[in-house]
């Protein structure tokens, strides 16, 4: 009976590691293709690109507990021109990740034009956080 109990747990185990990488693949499967969008081609994203964006960070944010999708939405809004918008998810970020040194990128980037101040604030959040730069 042990055997079986054994076979049957190793089962279990095995069905449940699958899924997991399952998961895992349709999550970073999405953020590929977000990154192409994000990062791709220059110039402003059309609302069909922003739309399909959106939907792949609903499903990213389904799969991957960290605050990647927050900033590849803060990208995508910028590129689409909607930069008080991305700059929304940002602080939002910055406040929910106050270590987070490319969100404070980010956020410096977004703000330059809309709120210099905020750039600024950004910029030194970012000096500080950056890791120090060796002595040549």
């Amino acid at each position: 009976m042990p055997r079986v109990l054994i076979r049957a747990i190793i089962v279990v185990l095995a069905l449940l590691a699958g899924g997991w990488l399952a998961v895992q693949e349709r999550a970073a499967h999405a953020e590929r293709e977000i990154d192409e969008i994000a990062f791709g081609s220059g110039g402003t994203l059309g609302p069909g690109t922003v739309g399909r964006a959106e939907d792949l960070l609903r499903t990213d944010r389904r799969l991957n507990p960290d605050r990647r999708p927050d900033l590849y939405e803060a990208v995508v809004l910028g590129r689409a021109g909607r930069t008080r918008e991305a700059i929304a998810v940002l602080r939002r970020t910055v406040a929910a990740e106050p270590e987070n040194l490319e969100a404070w990128a980010l956020l410096a980037r977004a703000a330059r034009t809309e709120d210099p101040a905020l750039a600024a604030r950004a910029r030194a959040r970012q000096r500080e956080l950056a890791p120090p730069v060796p002595d040549s």
